[in-house]
């Protein structure tokens, strides 16, 4: 038989070979990160003090970190519950992941229990501190008319409610209280918005029944959340507020500049609650790490009501260790110039939808940092037709593509690990364990 396919041509059949070959490897390279052997699987060890704890929580709709910190001063970041339902039907054809562990339980519900499961043993369940980045269901919950309601009558339940009212808020922070007045009155802005509304609900009992404290961050504090228990013993641990609104920290004492005005955020009356989010960066000795909710990094006629906010912030974060990626990975965030500046060995992307990361930025993740490392991504769920379309080079950076995701830092901050754990499982249960890593100072 001659041509086609079963060409006689030595060359041909030797290239066919290769080809074959590099797939057959390649297959073989990613078997430990898409089909992780969970025979193996074992118990995460507890938490211990000096640790820092970085856990992020994979419930498929939407952002939720659970912090435990060196003295066992816990954080919780976001509980998002949004309708995959409603945002497939609105954004056809794009698919939210599957619900984790299960459908069983909502997800604030299941926030709650991973919770419990992670706080130190010496310690009942409690978040001392709630820090929600903005105002989207994804990240504090998504409230509708058929949402249940908390068995005190006073507020329905799903994302942050639902965690709140199973295990006690001390402080809870977000980008407006007590007046909501950036850069529009969100009472009147929002007075149709259910989530909202019910939100203010939430605070307006907790802080009557349960001694809950409310309050904005400020951009540029690096008092506002701290150590409550054995400040003395961990000196090199703070948590700086890098951005709130507009207001971003200058990188001076307490000092603050605007990245934007409230005229130009607005646009016919409308805004866009992302460029708006809060951002964190926590340091412990020389390790380093940054959050900060939807920020967006482009703006322009195809991004509307976004505004580049990570190229300022990016000139006082500095180099980081770790980092999530803003937005969720989606195309208007994290712009080159801005990981280029926090230049992270580690990134954690929270996704939910088959559109993220998007392809220009997966392919920026591939990439080495200003150190000359090769950037370990781990993302919480990549949909398959995610990883068919942004091909077979993303193995080059992404470590894991499914999985609750938790960096451990060691006492000190010199040293972290990162744990794989089954996002299919009730329990902790660890799938891969990643390092020890060191960390190299700036």
């Amino acid at each position: 038989m001659s041509g086609g396919f079963f060409s006689e041509d030595p060359r041909f059949l030797l290239q066919m070979m290769m080809k074959l070959l590099f797939v057959f490897l390649l297959v073989l390279s990613l078997h430990p990160v898409f089909g992780q052997n969970k025979t193996h699987q074992q118990a995460l060890p507890p938490w211990e003090e000096g640790m820092l704890d970085i856990h992020f929580i994979n419930t498929g709709r939407g952002n939720a970190s659970f912090m435990v910190f060196p003295d066992g001063t816990t954080l919780l970041l976001d509980a998002g519950d949004m309708n995959a339902a409603e945002f497939e039907k609105m954004n056809y054809p794009l698919k939210v992941s599957p619900a984790f562990p299960n459908g069983s339980l909502r997800p604030g519900e299941w926030i709650a229990a991973y919770i419990k499961q992670t706080m130190p043993a010496s310690r009942k369940p409690a978040i001392d501190y709630a820090l929600i980045t903005h105002f989207h269901g994804d990240h504090y919950g998504n409230i509708e008319v058929g949402s249940p309601v908390a068995n005190n009558g006073a507020y329905r339940l799903s994302g942050l409610t639902d965690v709140g009212d199973q295990i006690p808020i001390t402080n809870m922070l977000d980008r407006g209280y007590p007046n909501y007045s950036y850069p529009l009155d969100l009472k009147k802005y929002y007075k149709n918005n259910l989530t909202f509304a019910n939100y203010l609900a939430f605070l307006n009992y907790q802080q009557s029944h349960s001694g809950l404290k409310a309050a904005a961050l400020i951009a540029g504090s690096d008092q506002q959340i701290k150590l409550l228990f054995n400040r003395n013993r961990y000196p090199d641990f703070s948590v700086r507020n890098i951005k709130s609104n507009g207001t971003i920290w200058s990188g001076q004492g307490d000092q603050t500049v605007n990245c934007f005005t409230e005229s130009q955020v607005l646009e016919k009356g409308k805004f866009n609650e992302n460029p708006l989010s809060n951002a964190i960066k926590i340091t412990y000795g020389p390790f380093t790490y940054y959050a900060g909710g939807d920020n967006t990094g482009y703006e322009g006629d195809f991004y509307p009501g976004r505004k580049d906010v990570e190229t300022p912030m990016s000139k006082i974060i500095g180099k980081v260790e770790a980092m999530t990626l803003n937005h969720h990975g989606n195309r208007d965030a994290n712009n080159n110039t801005f990981l280029k500046a926090l230049s992270p060995k580690i990134i954690v992307v929270q996704s939910w939808c088959s559109d993220q990361p998007g392809q220009e930025l997966a392919f920026r993740l591939t990439q080495r940092n200003t150190s000359g490392d090769s950037i370990l991504v781990f993302d919480t769920y990549m949909q398959p037709e995610t990883n068919t379309y942004l091909g077979f080079w993303i193995a080059k950076a992404f470590k894991s593509f499914d999985g609750n995701v938790l960096i451990r830092v060691m006492p000190g901050g010199e040293k972290y690990f990162v744990y794989l754990l089954d996002d299919r499982s009730t329990s902790l249960k660890v799938i891969n364990i990643f390092g020890p890593y060191t960390v190299h100072e700036n």
